[in-house]
């Protein structure tokens, strides 16, 4: 039986992780294109070796563990880098949400962040976006450990608001309480339940 798939999507900080959480607990099957990723870019990988080979052997330890922290600030400062970086990950990652995903029930949570720069998958049905107001998300990015100028840097690569919302079946606003959100994530649950239903 087909697999019912929702992309979750939204910019940094909008909330994504949280809402997968409260999906998760409601049931949902999530799949999340970050943790993929972590996954291809272990040592050894296919997309770790091409990463290594794109950007040198520098971004790399002497294990073959690639610096995150060298890599972003390289895919930060320049968007041609940040291409490549895309080009090596996306298409596996992708690739792997389907197949995992595949006959999940009663349905499933993609989690991409990225889809509006990216565009959106042909396997997905439908379209969540999180949203919230730029200070919020100012705020949880800095209680994750972002300075100011990593804040402003990572916001300005993303897709501005109305990108995401072309995309868009369902636009949750993330601007209150985690309780809040959970309210609204269970209300969705339930209309996707049925959605699931229908196929």
């Amino acid at each position: 039986m087909a697999s019912y798939r929702v992309a979750l999507t939204g910019g940094a900080g909008a909330g994504k992780s949280a809402a997968a959480q409260v999906f998760a607990e409601c049931g949902a099957f999530v799949v999340d294109a970050d943790q993929i990723a972590h996954e291809l870019m272990e040592p050894g990988q296919a997309a770790c070796n091409a990463i290594i080979a794109a950007f040198g052997s520098g971004i790399a330890d002497s294990e073959g563990r690639i610096l995150r922290p060298k890599l972003r600030e390289r895919v930060f400062a320049d968007s041609a880098a940040r291409k490549t970086l895309e080009g090596i990950l996306h298409p596996p990652i992708h690739e792997l949400m389907k197949r995992r995903s595949e006959g999940a029930q009663p349905y499933a949570i993609l989690v991409i962040p990225l889809l509006a720069e990216t565009g959106r998958p042909a396997h997905v049905d439908r379209v969540l976006v999180l949203e919230t107001d730029p200070t919020h998300q100012r705020r949880r990015l800095r209680e994750r450990g972002l300075d100011a100028d990593a804040i402003e840097r990572l916001l300005a690569i993303q897709a501005i608001p109305a990108a995401r919302r072309a995309y868009a079946d369902d636009i949750v606003v993330n601007d209150g309480s985690r309780e809040a959100l959970a309210d609204d994530v269970r209300a969705l649950h339930n209309r996707y339940l049925a959605l699931a239903n229908l196929r």
